[in-house]
């Protein structure tokens, strides 16, 4: 049986209710406690955001560092590693700046010796595959900073006993490597710098006559100085306009005793009479500058240059120092001297326009051998494989190399080059319309084009809206009136180009 209990108030009887214990005295310590607790709290949020802050200010430091540092390693180590220094100290660090004086080379070596265990650097080089740093003196394009920084200030966690606090971070940077395609042109007016026409042609050209003339005394050196016949780099005046008279007065003809001989011609196009009927001619360059019927050396070598200049026609041309071609092969030997005086995993490419079909060809693949870049464009000459100026077709290679050939995460660009008009394909009009619409698909493609444009023939125009379409720059060249300053200005040139080294933080 189920035993109900009835509630006290129905027992009968009444009963008085118990009061309540008073507990306000309890919870003023509760909450003054709670308060301890959460001003501890606040505080250790407060010290731990400071302190993640000047992690933040000293991880910025460092990368500034590592980048500047990478910046100076083309000038060598040491000039690299005190730079990555100054611009850490230069950085403030928890609101302050940890070295700031004018005189801070001594002060940066000072701190240095006096902080070794804070501050350190390598020098070495990034391998984008492996994502490894390799340490090496030897052509470095990395720099490896680590740096530490003691903070001797904290807000509230002094209270337990912790004065400061330490924070330390690392930095790798690098060159970030370039995939570049030069696109010269090697066009016939590549040559025209240094032959008698200037001399007739150019409203100073009887003032360069000495300057025109040295240089096709060098070149002829430069073919090995040889000789056939009796004649001299100075030329003779020979009246006569019978050629077999002209050849014998030169020692080009001669009687062996059963017939007359001719000294034979030295390369596979051309011919002693051609020569000559060039020389006699009235109307030709050489009776313009004053050279008419006046053979020699002197003559004969603007004769190759001017109406003989196709490798198939004169192969040893390309060891004539023509200008502006030769500029520009001296230019490019600096070029690749220059990219390779910090070992960035460059890559570089050769385009020319001038090919056996009026186009443009790819005479080197990207490639870090740049001596065998070097060697081919030495071994060409002025009008190569064709006279023709097709500036298009030369864009239209470089890009079509890189889309083939080109690394993913490298800095892409085409070096343009020219000292004329387009000319090619089919004429002046077509072929400028031409060049521009393959820049305009190399700036789809986002290759800027720096282009260089040689003599006061160049059209200047044509050069600098191919480097504005791409986002490149143009430099323009003024022919002058010494070669020699004509070559320093492009050399110039090349070196602002090749010291563009975008940087990059690997880590």
């Amino acid at each position: 049986m189920i035993n109900f209990q009835k509630p006290w108030f129905q027992n009968g009887h009444s009963e008085t209710r118990r009061p309540k214990p008073d507990r306000r005295g309890a919870i003023l310590v509760l909450a003054a406690f709670l308060m301890i607790v959460m001003v501890a709290m606040l505080a250790l949020t407060i010290d731990l955001s400071y302190m993640m802050s000047v992690q933040s200010e000293m991880d910025r430091a460092v990368d500034a560092a590592a980048l500047a540092g990478a910046g100076e390693l083309v000038h060598g180590v040491d000039r690299a590693n005190i730079t990555a220094l100054d611009i850490l100290l230069r950085n403030p660090v928890g609101s302050q700046v940890l070295l700031e004086s004018q005189n801070r080379e001594a002060l940066l070596q000072a701190w240095l010796a006096e902080h070794q265990d804070r501050f350190e650097t390598e020098s070495g080089n990034w391998d984008l595959t492996t994502q490894t740093f390799t340490p090496t003196d030897v052509l470095p394009s990395a720099i490896h900073i680590t740096a530490s920084y003691e903070h001797p200030t904290l807000f509230f966690a002094k209270i337990f006993g912790l004065d400061g606090f330490g924070v330390s971070s690392e930095a790798i940077a690098r060159y970030q490597p370039r995939d570049i395609v030069l696109v010269l042109d090697f066009s016939a007016s590549m040559s025209v710098d240094c032959q008698l026409r200037k001399i007739s042609e150019d409203a100073n050209g009887e003032s360069r006559r000495g300057e025109i003339v040295d240089n096709l005394l060098q070149s002829y050196i430069n073919l090995g100085s040889p000789q056939y016949g009796n004649m001299q780099f100075d030329p003779v005046y020979i009246n006569s306009n019978t050629n077999d008279t002209v050849k014998q007065e030169l020692g080009l003809r001669y009687w062996n005793g059963h017939r007359w001989m001719d000294v034979p011609y030295p390369y596979p196009s051309g011919s002693w009479d051609e020569y000559i009927n060039y020389v006699k001619s009235s109307y030709g360059f050489p009776a313009k500058a004053g050279y008419h019927k006046k053979y020699g050396y002197l003559t004969l070598v603007n004769f190759w240059l001017e109406k003989k200049f196709y490798s198939w026609q004169t192969p040893d041309l390309w060891k004539t120092c023509a200008q502006p071609v030769t500029a520009v092969k001296d230019a490019v030997g600096v070029f690749m001297q220059y990219i390779q005086e910090v070992d960035c995993d460059d890559k570089v490419a050769l385009v020319i326009y001038n090919s056996p079909s009026e186009d443009a060809l790819i005479e080197n693949s990207l490639t870090t051998d740049f001596e065998t870049v070097q060697d081919i464009v030495q071994h060409r000459q002025a009008a190569h494989y064709d006279m023709w100026t097709n500036i298009g077709a030369g864009i239209r290679k470089g890009y079509e190399e890189l889309d083939s050939h080109a690394r993913t995460g490298a800095k892409k660009m085409i070096v343009l080059m020219t000292d004329g008009q387009a000319t090619k394909p089919v004429n002046d009009t077509y072929a400028r319309q031409f060049a521009l619409d393959q820049a305009a698909l190399a700036a789809q493609r986002k290759y800027p084009i720096v282009t260089i444009s040689l003599g006061n023939d160049a059209d200047q125009e044509l050069m600098a809206q191919i480097a504005e379409l791409t986002g490149g720059v143009h430099f323009n060249i003024p022919g002058g009136d010494s070669v020699n300053d004509y070559e320093d200005q492009l050399l110039t040139v090349f070196r602002q180009i090749a010291d563009d080294r975008p940087l990059l933080l690997v880590k």
